[in-house]
């Protein structure tokens, strides 16, 4: 099996600019707040805390050369094999090859693909990989409390797929880290389970979440739930690191007395029990967030409290505010977060399966997948979540839907299409999506936006 040997141009497809991005921004605090700043800037870290009032008793040991954007800000290498999915079957095989082609392409001067992983990890380092359960496919019958996967585990759905997970462990232990130092993670440890993460794991590698499950509150620091049993493997989150930012659930999630409302504190799995973090997302769309990619993987993902950033009110919301989405401000504000940072070195975007509608989950009407087979491969979550949100507008219009920043109730009438029984679509819920997250962050300096500034390079093998 040989790859080729020259990349291929990506797609042409419907890109974002800096004016457009700039005139569709709806809540224009973060960005008017930075506007000023980057990375360069002596006072850069000092108005990050201002702007979102962290603790910051807490600093990252990693170096700061390894933080995003990386090692290769603006690049992403993507590999596509027609052979790597049939009819949502993995084939591992297939994933191995990616594996090994994305990261030979991704480190230049590695010799071989070994090399490519030891230029990022070695020995000693405690490593996590962060999955992606949400957007499973569950089978008949299974239900939402059984300890154990309720999944096909041949064809789990819109999840970081097994057979890249295995694929990554097998890397690593290649490039001399042992499996006592693997930990695989997420947020919510019933996901985790019943996506069949635990069932999968290989012996000696270590799995933990950072709460038990879903909560309307999302305070405990524990990751517990009051009133229920303890659960093991549970991390909870890190008291001393969090951000700040002054918006809440209404009353009746949160206590208007209770300070933690506008908190949301970091992982214990981040500030305490990795080194360093390999973040395994999905390609797909999101109802709230726009795109679901590296940038929402790492913020919904290792953080408590993120209901607030888009909230249902009431029953059965309808109107204006009462359905309140502030994605574009708290995805960006998450992720730059120092530890999450610096230790979130390395990015496997898994396009086997990608979601275009409907997402993140399959419980939405309109939840639609492809097999897109392919896996991107950066150290830049901004230039990488740049790519995908282009990959799914290209195949949402293909189908006949807006583009993700055109979406919401507030859309114009007739922008979603018919379904088979004639039908409109009734998929929105926000009255706005927000994909504005991605240029955001990067304002912050968690990488390069602009599609002229991206070196997307595609490589099909097989």
């Amino acid at each position: 099996m040989k790859p080729c040997k020259k990349a291929r141009k990506s797609c042409s497809r419907s890109g974002v600019s800096r004016r457009n991005f700039l005139g569709g921004v709806t809540a224009g605090t973060l960005a008017s707040s930075v506007l000023g700043c980057s990375p360069g800037d002596t006072e850069y870290n000092a108005s990050l805390r201002a702007i979102f009032g962290t603790s910051g008793r807490r600093q990252s040991s990693i170096s700061k050369s390894t933080g995003m954007p990386g090692k290769y800000p603006g690049r992403v290498v993507e590999v596509a094999h027609a052979g790597s999915m049939f009819e949502g079957k993995r084939d591992s095989i297939a994933v191995r090859a990616m594996i090994e082609e994305g990261m030979s392409r991704l480190v230049p001067d590695a010799e071989t693909p070994v090399d490519a992983w030891r230029s990022f990890f070695e020995k000693g380092d405690r490593i996590g990989i962060k999955v992606v359960p949400v957007g499973k496919v569950p089978k008949a019958g299974a239900s939402a409390r059984f300890e154990g996967p309720m999944v096909d585990l041949k064809r789990p759905g819109s999840v970081s797929s097994h057979e890249v997970v295995h694929e990554v462990i097998r890397s690593l232990e290649l490039a001399g880290i042992k499996r006592s130092d693997i930990m695989v993670f997420d947020r919510y440890r019933d996901e985790f389970i019943q996506a069949g993460y635990r069932a999968m794991l290989p012996d000696g590698v270590h799995w933990e979440c950072s709460s038990s499950r879903y909560d309307e509150s999302q305070l405990e620091i524990d990751g517990q739930i009051r009133g229920e049993s303890r659960r093991r493997n549970v991390a909870g989150y890190d008291r001393d690191v969090f951000r700040e930012l002054a918006f809440c659930q209404p009353p009746g999630t949160h206590d208007s007395l209770d300070d933690r409302r506008f908190r949301s504190h970091l992982s214990k799995i981040i500030t305490q029990k990795v080194d360093k973090v390999i973040s395994i997302p999905v390609l797909k769309d999101h109802r709230s967030a726009g795109v679901t990619l590296a940038l929402k993987n790492m913020s919904h993902g290792m953080v408590n409290n993120v209901a607030r950033s888009h909230i249902f009110w009431g029953a059965n919301p309808s109107g204006r505010g009462r359905t309140l989405n502030h994605c574009q401000t708290f995805i960006p504000a998450a992720v730059s977060l120092p530890q999450t940072r610096d230790k979130c070195v390395l990015q496997i975007l898994d396009g086997l399966l990608g979601t275009y509608e409907g997402g993140p989950g399959s419980w939405n009407r309109t939840f639609a997948t492809w097999e897109y087979k392919s896996l991107l491969f950066a150290t830049d979550p901004v230039a990488l979540d740049s790519v995908g949100w282009n990959i799914l507008d290209h195949k949402r219009s293909q189908h006949g839907w807006p583009s993700v920043a055109n979406m919401g109730t507030d859309a114009q009438p007739g922008a979603t299409p018919q379904n088979p029984n004639g039908a409109r679509s009734r998929s929105e819920v926000f009255h706005i999506r927000q994909p504005q997250h991605v240029p955001l962050a990067s304002l912050l300096g968690l990488g390069v936006f602009e599609q002229k500034d991206i070196k997307h390079q595609v490589y099909t093998i097989g």
